[in-house]
């Protein structure tokens, strides 16, 4: 580790009243560089007890601190990422930061669990969380009670997977047996701890429901006689740090607190507001008389996890079995081949070509929880676009889309699930992408507009999230007319398709539906088990496939083979250059529609819309409004196709040989004899 030059925040510039230490604010270490080495977590190896400062974002990593190491003591503080402005952001985050804890600990297997809970009762492991302010500083005080060792880690890095994994230029120096060190961090830590800090209460018999009430925070603790004075921040402090998931599940538990419980919180008065006992017991009161239903979506506990390394996975803190029974394997890929089946039966149109891009998406959205693993492995060789987090299912109505995803959903985890398209908005995204691990999240009916203006910066984002597991996005939308922007398509699983069930059939609708609510009753999930179980064992040595997408289709065409007589055409392994070669399909036929023969001209100002040859380039040109804008999407056009320099106004410039040869796969023709014989 590095011993350098470091800056040091004993707390942040709103922190003065803590009185850190003699000088307070913004302090500097005057240290000498020794060495510098990758970070390992070996770095907590050959200490029995420990003492943190990080922000609760670090939970998993904390509790995976006391997964693999036997310390005998061990203190966390939690701070938080977002300035604490009022009691209801106190009383928020408190609930968040138990609540994460709780389920962190929960979701350890069933002896370190109990391990760690009988650590907690006889006072060997203790949790606590700030009561205001924010504490940017990060501290790890290691000791060792047999030989005296002492170590003092400080830095950017919180205590987490992500900071820790590699993934982020962050930088921690250590002090190792510095007794002038060692009393200044340990004074900085006991000050926070002591001054600012309440408990965390983790009784035994409630650990099993990891969402408290708000009535259980320390805030509200009714042994506690003190007032609580909270100092109005500057306007400077009142933005957060940075957007996390920490503060999105602050402001959602903040936004849920009874209008009756808000009501009896005092307003600030002289920049203060002061929480007397006596309305902490008002507050406790009032909130015992509102009757809070959570679901488990609304104290955010859904999501998937799976641990590769230890061939395990857990489904919200609880264990997700990869062990599967022959027989009821067997049953899933009858019930999902008849599924497909049912296209052929009722559906009209391309029905071949519907099932085989159908089996493209079943083979993405298996693999879909694997994908955090191959975006992070792919980026550091800067090859991402291989790799797409979100999937857009498109087309007409009654073209099944909606109903597949469920299907496979189901398939996977035991019923269906949606997210509401209200939160469908830039910052519950992000939001769901830090809280659901590696669950998928579907919307459905989603409008290209809401796609436009709060999915594209996601979708193009090719940083990973500041968390280890992250999930994949479906969105299942309705045909429009235009298709979608170039810089979506290339970074996004797209399948679209024009085969549906004819509306006007509505006793074969009628009739359908109730065969897929059957078989999603029928559904085991043992099918997926299987195929997660093989997945995770070709994946152990953290290789990339040479194409995922072959990958995974082998990996279902292999089960589904095992477990059917005659396997469908449609089930077989299918490669990324074959789905890759597709995804531009929409805007394909609207430039074969704009490049039609009937269309072409001979020169410019022969009509106000149409195209013409010219050496080695395509000209279109059309007729603009008063804006400028052109008649024809170009957006959705690939960039490569288009000469922008040669490109103005009315008058767009193709490249000939990239467009008929790498992109529409055939030559543009000239009008048909009788044509121009017609038109004169």
């Amino acid at each position: 580790m590095s011993q350098l030059f470091f800056d040091s925040r004993d707390a942040s510039e709103g922190q003065s009243a803590l009185d850190l230490d003699d000088g307070g604010g913004l302090r500097v270490v005057d240290a000498q560089f020794v060495s510098e080495e990758k970070f390992s977590w070996n770095l907590f190896d050959g200490y029995d007890k420990i003492r943190i400062l990080t922000y609760s974002a670090g939970i998993s990593a904390i509790v995976r601190l006391l997964n693999k190491h036997n310390f005998i003591d061990f203190e966390c503080v939690f701070g938080c990422e977002n300035t604490l402005r009022t009691f209801k952001d106190i009383m928020a985050f408190q609930q968040v930061a138990i609540s994460d804890t709780r389920a962190a600990i929960k979701g350890l297997k069933d002896k370190r669990h109990a391990f760690i809970l009988n650590r907690v009762r006889e006072g060997q492991a203790r949790f606590r969380v700030l009561r205001t302010a924010i504490a940017h500083s990060k501290l790890y005080l290691l000791e060792n009670a047999t030989d005296g060792n002492k170590r003092a880690i400080i830095g950017s890095a919180n205590l987490s997977e992500t900071a820790f994994g590699g993934r982020q230029s962050e930088t921690l120096v250590k002090f190792d047996n510095d007794e002038s060190a060692w009393s200044h961090y340990l004074r900085m830590y006991q000050k926070i701890r002591d001054s600012a800090s309440d408990n965390i209460p983790l009784p035994a018999d409630r650990i099993q429901k990891a969402a408290i009430q708000l009535h259980e925070i320390p805030a509200l603790n009714a042994n506690d006689h003190t007032t609580l004075v909270i100092d109005s921040p500057d306007s400077s402090e009142s933005l957060s740090i940075s957007v996390s998931s920490q503060i999105e599940k602050i402001e959602k538990v903040k936004a849920d607190i009874p209008a009756v419980v808000s009501a009896v919180i005092p307003s600030f008065r002289n920049r203060q507001q002061k929480i007397t006992p006596e309305i902490k017991r008002e507050i406790r009161r009032e909130n015992s008389r509102v009757r809070l239903v959570q679901s488990d979506e609304e104290v955010e506990s859904r999501y998937f996890s799976i641990n590769r390394t230890e061939c395990t996975a857990e489904m919200s803190g609880d264990p997700f079995s990869l062990e599967s029974d022959p027989a009821q394997v067997k049953t899933d890929a009858r019930l999902l081949v008849d599924y497909f089946g049912n296209y052929r039966e009722t559906f009209e149109g391309d029905v071949k070509r519907l099932q085989r891009d159908y089996f493209i998406l079943w083979s993405w959205l298996y693999f879909s929880p694997f994908m955090c693993d191959m975006r992070n492995l792919a980026g550091a060789m800067g090859d991402i676009f291989r790799y797409p987090s979100f999937a857009i299912v498109y087309g007409k109505p009654s073209c099944g889309k909606s109903s597949l995803v469920d299907t496979l959903i189901t398939s996977m985890f035991g019923r269906e699930h949606r997210v509401d398209k209200g939160d469908f908005t830039r910052s519950k995204l992000r939001g769901l992408q830090q809280n659901y691990k590696r669950f998928p999240v579907v919307f459905d009916d989603v409008g290209k507009r809401a796609v436009r203006d709060h999915g594209t910066d996601i979708i193009k984002d090719e940083n990973p999230p500041p968390v280890e597991e992250y999930p994949c996005f479906i969105l299942s939308m309705n045909n429009e007319l235009k298709a979608f922007p170039d810089e979506i398509v290339k970074r996004s699983m797209m399948i679209y398709t024009t085969t549906a069930l004819p509306s006007y059939k509505e006793d074969l609708r009628h009739s359908l539906h109730l065969h897929i609510q059957q078989v999603r009753r029928e559904l085991s999930g043992h099918l997926y088990r299987l195929y997660l179980s093989k997945v995770i064992e070709r994946l152990k040595d953290d290789r990339l496939p040479n194409d995922w997408l072959a990958f995974s289709s082998s990996v279902i065409s292999e089960i589904v083979a095992a477990n059917i007589e005659e396997p469908p055409e449609w089930c077989q392994p299918v490669a990324w250059s074959e789905y890759a070669s597709k995804r531009h399909d929409k805007v394909k036929a609207q430039l074969q529609h704009l490049l039609r023969p009937s269309a072409k001209i001979k020169k410019e100002g022969d009509a106000r819309s149409g195209w013409m040859l010219e050496g080695d380039k395509v000209i279109v040109v059309e007729p603009t409004d008063q804006f400028g804008r052109r008649e024809f999407d170009w957006e959705n056009v690939p960039s490569t196709l288009i000469d922008e320099n040669a490109s103005v106004g009315g008058r767009t410039v193709l490249n000939r040989r990239e467009l008929e040869d790498d992109f529409l796969g055939f030559r543009l023709r000239r009008r048909s004899r009788w044509v121009r014989k017609l038109l004169g």
